[in-house]
């Protein structure tokens, strides 16, 4: 229990401040967006007919109005993250024509304040290899989900190079666990069916802009490539909430 409470105690810590390194660098510079687009792209695309979704980690909200504004107009958000700062950030940067459908709170992924089946999906961008346990964190994301309901977790591919920065990194270093071994067992322990480990297919920057277009091609080219297309930026793991038995 304590090594829990140490573990987010340091989370909370550190995403309260988000002190300059090379994610936090890159991730929030005007020009990055185009590749969290994509995750999010992906997310607004497979959650379509949704209507309650839950946001595991919603940080500082950079996409939310992005992927709101491609889901539909009846649906409604939830988003938590462990700390407060990004929190007020996400508020004051939501657009005004959201405020409606969305809550944001404070909370962590392995201790959902919600009921049982209160969500058709529950998701998380570049969080699972925060969390103090993975199995947790997927059998709460399992709790608050429908029977049936969409589980998915984006997270950074571990094979790909660039991430080889975060060997070391205490806040980081997390990501090297998602192997299919760990998925499999992870997903097993929360109760998850249907488990698919794939990977989405972005592999470049956003800068510099004149590039967009052509990246976009290329990356289109590459998914397709059976070697290649497992060196993408991005792997996802989506499993859902077994149907209730009949009768």
């Amino acid at each position: 229990m304590s090594s829990f409470h140490e573990h987010h105690g340091q989370q909370k810590s550190f995403f309260e401040v988000d002190p300059a390194r090379v994610a936090t660098r890159v991730f929030g510079h005007p020009s990055f967006p185009r590749t969290m687009q994509c995750k999010f792209a992906f997310l607004a695309h497979t959650l379509a007919g949704c209507r309650k979704v839950l946001e595991v980690g919603v940080g500082k909200g950079l996409q939310l109005t992005y992927f709101l504004d491609r889901m539909p107009e009846d649906c409604q958000y939830t988003g938590v993250d462990i700390a407060e700062a990004p929190l007020r950030e996400a508020r004051e940067r939501l657009a005004p024509h959201l405020q409606s459908r969305v809550t944001l709170q404070a909370a962590v992924g392995e201790r959902l304040p919600f009921e049982d089946r209160s969500f058709d999906a529950v998701f998380c961008v570049d969080v699972l290899h925060h969390a103090a346990s993975q199995p947790s964190m997927l059998a709460e994301m399992r709790r608050v989900v429908r029977a049936g309901g969409h589980v998915i977790c984006v997270e950074p591919n571990p094979l790909h190079p660039a991430n080889l920065m975060y060997l070391r990194d205490p806040i980081e270093k997390g990501l090297f666990q998602l192997t299919p071994d760990n998925a499999r067992e992870w997903t097993r322990h929360a109760g998850l069916e249907q488990l698919r480990l794939e990977n989405l297919p972005v592999f470049f920057p956003s800068f510099p802009g004149v590039l967009e277009n052509a990246y976009g091609v290329m990356e289109r080219v590459l998914a397709r490539v059976p070697v290649l297309n497992r060196f993408s930026t991005t792997r996802v793991l989506r499993a859902s909430r077994p149907e209730e038995p009949r009768g």
